[in-house]
């Protein structure tokens, strides 16, 4: 076996690996190895990575294309592994390293809003010291379907808290005269009171290590100070900051701004909804931290979410989201002639109840000052057809309807003004 730059074939640039650390890593790898293959592996997989190699196999003979593996880091297991590269040529089937090809992906988004997502247990932590550990071969008993759950990302979870604590997530009512003013920083400034709130490890503040522009960590200001509060950090917790950025572009491990591009160790997460498909704006959290003392202090994940607006950090993750609170913008504007005030909110958690745990796509509330009435409803919108999605958002509406009275709409209600004669009749 070779270390050999990356991107390229595998045939230039060797470094052969040492017979005995092969056959540690060969070891290891089939579950054969002691913890001392393990040091070992681990040793050769870290340096791999941080030297940009690839890892060149020699079961096909040194004179072929070698099958190439890429050291990898799995962020949310803290496990290093060793990722096939399937578009180079595979290892023979005798190989220790070969797999057999992964069957089609059974899904490759989330249930909708029919899932769960759970509020993070402790504080408010992104990152933990790289444990030694490197994943071994897949065993038979586990299933090998190798495709994407449901997970939901910690930092799309803690972006979500925050959003929700700042309530940035709300479209609050009219003022009784003209229209209301909205601005990044108002919100940015909303956000910075709720991280006041939360802590990032015991006694420290996530507000005193929050950055909201990328002129903090290119002037190496976010580095500065978490070098000076890593020596009085609490013990058992890896210093960390936190860079909530507001992004005109996510391509791959770039957030890109109006003032400046940060770029990311690992591949920057969407929503396993729709991924990327969303137009920018995007409100991107990512974490900074120490991953190797040769590396310093870099941003190691994010987590990129599509807002309504750049002045509105309401999530989407669709652009039919965007339309549907354009409409209900206007039906502000509508309800307002009528001495109606509405706002409008977008749950980000669920809802637990006894009949199960639900999530509408929005909440309106209202307070008619004709009737002194103040009450809400939901909005549930339905984007397919299919047998199975209609029983499944029909049970979903049945759990909400427990809580709210709900209004149900489709794509073509969102395209026209039609949604809101409906929208004023659940007010009436």
């Amino acid at each position: 076996m070779w270390l050999v730059t990356r991107d390229t074939n595998g045939l230039g640039g060797r470094v052969a690996l040492p017979a005995p650390l092969r056959q540690a890593l060969v070891r290891w790898y089939t579950g054969a190895g002691s913890q001392q293959d393990h040091a070992a592996s681990v040793s050769m997989v870290v340096t791999a990575r941080e030297n940009h190699k690839w890892i060149a196999c020699d079961c096909l003979g040194p004179e072929t294309r070698p099958p190439l593996m890429s050291p990898a880091y799995l962020s949310f297991q803290e496990t290093y592994y060793l990722r096939r590269l399937t578009s180079r040529p595979p290892h023979k089937r005798s190989c220790p390293f070969y797999l057999p090809p992964a069957p089609g992906r059974i899904r490759e988004r989330a249930d909708d809003t029919l899932f769960e997502i759970e509020y993070p247990k402790g504080h408010f932590n992104a990152h933990k010291e790289a444990p030694e550990k490197l994943a071994q071969a897949p065993i038979d008993s586990e299933p090998d379907d190798r495709s994407r759950g449901v997970d939901i990302p910690r930092l799309a979870r803690l972006l979500w808290m925050l959003l929700e604590a700042a309530g940035t997530n709300v479209i609050p009512s009219l003022p009784p005269e003209g229209s209301p003013t909205f601005s990044i920083r108002d919100e940015l400034a909303r956000i910075w009171q709720a991280a006041q709130r939360f802590e990032i490890a015991p006694g420290i503040r996530l507000a005193d290590h929050l950055y909201t522009k990328a002129i903090d960590y290119e002037s190496r200001r976010v580095h500065a100070r978490l070098r000076a509060a890593a020596k009085s950090w609490p013990v058992d917790y890896a210093p960390q900051a936190f860079l909530l950025l507001e992004a005109s572009a996510i391509t791959g491990t770039d957030i890109e701004t109006g003032l400046g591009t940060v770029t990311v160790r690992n591949r920057i997460q969407h929503s396993g909804i729709i991924r990327a498909a969303v137009e920018p704006p995007f409100l991107a959290l990512a974490v900074v931290g120490e991953h190797s003392k040769r590396e310093g202090y870099l941003p190691l994940r994010a987590y990129a979410q599509p807002v309504f607006k750049g002045n509105q950090f309401i999530p989407t993750d669709r652009a039919d989201d965007r339309q549907l609170l354009e409409r209900l913008t206007r039906f502000q504007y509508r309800m307002r002639a009528r001495g109606v005030q509405v706002a409008v909110k977008k749950p980000l958690f669920d809802v637990f109840h006894p009949s199960g745990s639900v999530r509408p796509d929005l909440v309106v509330a209202y307070l008619d000052w004709r009737t002194g009435e103040e009450a809400d409803f939901a909005v549930q919108v339905l984007r397919e057809t299919t047998s199975h999605y209609l029983e499944r958002k029909l049970v979903e509406k049945q759990r909400i309807t427990e809580i709210r009275p709900t209004l149900t709409v489709t794509l073509d209600d969102i395209a026209t003004d039609a949604i809101l004669g409906k929208l004023e009749a659940m007010i009436g």
